[in-house]
This record gives structure tokens, sequence and C-alpha cells, in this order.
């Protein structure tokens, strides 16, 4: 659910993007890619989904063979609600991930951001902000959703390689880092940026050719995929860049693909 880890790398310097720091910044990741596997979590048991009755963390069978959320009876749950079916989540499961994206990224400026797309369900949302959470977004509604929710638009980032531009408009306006995907997004985010007469911050969705090793459907860092500027295309859009006064360059992004599953293919990416 938390997804969109954001780092700026790069600035624009002339025509050409200059490396911030780059071997410290690569090392950095690399760190940071190995500590995420091993990141101290909250003290979990061998096997989360049993633990004893009223004192785990998420949904688990205690020993009494009651299924449990947290620490309350998901059966005494279901008689309290008036409806069913109906959703129910665990807020200190939410929070405990949350925090091991938090260890994990210790000591690195980035932004953890909670892609809005995998659960929209406001109270969610809502939670996520107050632990300082930023959003990834993929549609204006969405960004209505997160300025509903209290979150700041300067840690939000709007991605997607369809954006409209009334969508973008409102980006530009609210003040959210937009990921560039493709020549016409750029231009549409130019125009945006212009209309409302608000510079716009964006980053480069670079794509790395990387093999996230997932089921074809999800990889989107490949040179086949639809997303993303090749390496072969990145002067056209520095240059364009450096030419349009109303956009600001301020890092790059890259989306290798869902379910990944391997942290050494994060290491791979940093590299390239």
């Amino acid at each position: 659910m938390l997804c969109g880890v954001q780092k700026q790398v790069l600035r624009a310097q002339g025509c050409r993007a200059a490396p911030v720091r780059a071997n410290a910044v690569v090392r950095r990741l690399r760190h940071v890619v190995s500590a995420a596997a091993v990141a101290e979590r909250p003290a979990a048991p061998a096997n989360p989904y049993r633990q004893p009755a009223g004192q785990g963390l998420g949904f688990y069978t205690g020993e009494d063979g009651y299924i449990y959320c947290d620490n309350l009876k998901v059966d005494d749950i279901r008689q309290q609600v008036q409806e069913s079916p109906f959703y129910l989540y665990s807020r200190d499961r939410i929070a405990s991930n949350y925090a091991a994206y938090q260890a994990a990224l210790a000591g690195l400026d980035s932004i953890i951001g909670y892609a809005i797309k995998a659960n929209n369900n406001l109270k969610i949302v809502q939670l996520l902000q107050s632990l300082g959470s930023g959003a990834v977004l993929v549609s204006g509604n969405e960004l209505k959703l997160a300025i509903a929710a209290g979150f700041d638009a300067s840690r939000c980032i709007f991605n997607g390689n369809g954006k409209l531009p009334w969508e973008l408009e409102l980006a530009a306006e609210a003040g959210c880092l937009v990921n560039v995907d493709s020549e016409f997004d750029f231009a549409n985010i130019a125009a945006a940026a212009k209309k409302v007469n608000k510079r716009v911050k964006v980053l480069l969705r670079i794509n790395p050719d990387v093999d996230p090793q997932v089921h074809a459907y999800v990889s989107t860092g490949l040179a086949s995929s639809k997303f993303g500027i090749r390496n072969s295309h990145l002067q056209w859009f520095l240059d364009a860049i450096k030419a349009e006064p109303m956009i600001e360059l301020v890092g790059v992004h890259s989306h290798l693909g869902s379910t990944i599953t391997k942290v050494n293919i994060f290491s791979v990416c940093v590299r390239v």
C-alpha cells in the first residue's frame, strides 16, 4: 500500500542535468536498499497469522481459534456492524508498516508517498497523513481527496502518462510535484503552468530498462514499457525544460513495477 518513495538527485544546470553529490547519493541509496531488507520492525511472532489472543498486530488467529484484528475479535466487531458485508482494516498494522519505511529511510532526504489508488478510504488516507506521509496521485480526484484529508500538496507527487489538462491545472495551482512521462505530457504541464501562472516543479520519469522480475502486466521499467523516458531522449527534455521558464526540474523518478520481492532490483536501478 505504501509506494512511491521519491529522491531528488538531479538539478538543471545549463542544458544538462548535473549529479548532486551523485556518488554519495548512490552509496546512501544502496545502504537504504540493504537496510530495507533488515530494518528493525516492531516485534513480530514467528508466524504473524497465529498470535496470542487479543495481543497481536493486524489480522491473525488467536490460540482460542478466533480471528482477531489487533486486540479485537472480528466476530465481536461483526455483531456490532449493522450492515454486511463491511470493510475492516487494522490501524495498528498500517501504522507499523509506515514506521518500517521510516526506519529504512532514516537519514535520507525522502518522501514516503502513499499511493491513494491502492485504497482511497478517507479514514485510511487521513491516518497516513497524520503519520507524516506524502501522497502519490494518478488523477485530479485523488488530488482533491488528498487535499481534503489534509496532505501538504508540496509533498504530493502526480504520476501517470495520461494526465488531463484540468488535472494538471489543479496540480499546478496546489503546488504538487509532477512527473514528466512523455513529450506531450511535458507540453500539457507547461500549458497548465502558464494558464494558472504558477511555476511547476517536475521530475523526469526515467525508464531504466531494468527487469523487475514480476508479471508482465505490472512491469513498468523495461524499454518496452509505455511508461517513462528512455535515456536516449533525456537531452531533449533537459533542453525543453531549460527553455520553459514556468517549469523547474527538481529530480528524477523511476517506477520498475508492482509486487517486487527482490531488494537487489532497486540496487540495479540506482546504478543505472
